[in-house]
């Protein structure tokens, strides 16, 4: 067997599906609470970008498809939430050259000749998001031609369902009461940009979200690279007693590994969970290294794909730092299932923010929980295909 052809598309707006940047400030990706409500984010600290992520973001944030064809009609293919037509254009005029008529089955040759030749301009961004793109077509190839689930491909079924935590704005978390997930993550609409008044604001709202919760469920806050130091230990030191499980990535990426050291010292028992913008495996090897974190948070379609998590994963393994992938969808599922050192997965609610639908809209077949928990299929390969209606052939 041998790979034909390499498509790829361009995702059109769906429902609430993957809308990226070039939709504009009214429909960006995910729609409903992820558009209209205010969240803290990198740029937050321009007044001009603040109040919407859509209003600063590029095309390096829209979706993209793949499509590999083999000469035996087995396809594999992949919608991803990041890189866009950049993505596109790197695969289609660099990558498919060590792709066409390569055995399909040679991953990880293929993932390191994709790896090695973007050295000169990459190890990151959307270099990585077009790497990532590939290797979860290709894994779903594979799948698809041994008739396997890709969960079996990677180790088999380590827990019989996969717990969730549930994603979602803090005003929209009283809703998830009594449904099942295990906990709610809330993105942090203030952060260090706000000042005090932002500390101030962040308490209330963790002491509101607790209330409405009860002591049952986890509460996690994803502050998206918009805290710093100062913001993440002093409000660490207002919400003692809240019983908040983790801080998602609060400082800056890219070489913050010795301060989010430093962080974990200073706000334990609340967790530093990190990694859903970093890039290359090996920037998680010195987040490891320096024991920079609780958890791990690989973002599968952003960091290289599941060849990439794997390694990580390896590594996370030997500091006991549990693997919990950043992001949703039946990617991660796949990975989570296979994993014993990953004990649950996220759900990112979209549209509403207040019931569990699809994650993609180009994507058919997407597995979602019930009360909390996914189960997954025995499905060949990732068990979803491409929904035609949404997707335009892309030409270079």
């Amino acid at each position: 067997m041998k790979i034909a052809a390499v498509r790829l598309y361009k995702v059109r707006s769906g429902n609430t599906g993957e809308r990226g940047a070039e939709f504009g400030e009214s429909q960006y990706w995910g729609g409903g609470w992820q558009t209209h409500a205010l969240i803290a984010n990198p740029m937050s600290v321009y007044s001009k970008y603040a109040r919407l992520r859509s209003l600063w973001m590029g095309p390096g944030q829209d979706p993209y498809a793949i499509e590999i064809l083999t000469d035996e009609g087995v396809t594999g293919c992949a919608v991803n939430y990041g890189g866009g037509p950049m993505a596109c254009l790197a695969i289609a005029q660099h990558f498919s050259r060590f792709l066409v008529g390569e055995d399909p089955f040679n991953i990880e040759k293929l993932w390191d000749q994709m790896y090695r030749s973007t050295l000169p301009y990459g190890l990151g961004g959307v270099t990585a998001m077009a790497i990532s793109g590939v290797d979860l077509a290709l894994w779903d190839l594979m799948g698809k031609a041994l008739q396997q689930p890709v969960y079996k491909l990677l180790g088999g079924q380590t827990k019989e369902t996969i717990p969730c935590y549930v994603t979602t704005h803090p005003d929209l978390a009283a809703s998830w009461k009594n449904s099942g997930f295990l906990g709610v993550k809330v993105a942090a609409p203030w952060g260090a940009a706000d000042r005090r008044d932002g500390l101030a604001k962040m308490q209330q709202c963790l002491e509101r979200c607790r209330l409405e919760l009860g002591s049952a469920m986890e509460l996690m806050v994803d502050c998206y690279l918009s805290w710093d130091f100062e913001f993440a230990t002093r409000l660490a030191e207002r919400i003692q007693g809240i019983d908040v499980k983790w801080f998602e990535d609060p400082l800056e990426n890219g070489s913050a590994e010795k301060m989010n050291a430093e962080l974990r010292t200073h706000i334990s028992p609340i967790q530093v969970a990190i990694g859903n913008l970093e890039f290359d495996y090996k920037a998680f090897a010195a987040i490891l290294t320096e024991r920079a974190c609780d958890v791990i948070q690989p973002e599968m379609q952003w960091c290289g794909g599941l060849t990439a998590v794997r390694r990580i994963a390896a590594m996370a393994k030997s500091y006991g730092v549990p693997v919990i992938p950043h992001g949703s969808g039946v990617y991660n599922y796949h990975f989570v299932q296979s994993n014993l050192n990953s004990p649950f997965a996220e759900y990112l609610s979209v549209g509403d923010g207040m019931t569990v639908r699809p994650i993609f809209d180009a994507i058919v077949g997407e597995p979602l929980p019930v009360n909390g928990h996914v189960t997954l299929s025995d499905a060949p390969g990732f068990g979803v295909e491409l929904n035609r209606d949404l997707i335009q052939p892309l030409e270079f």
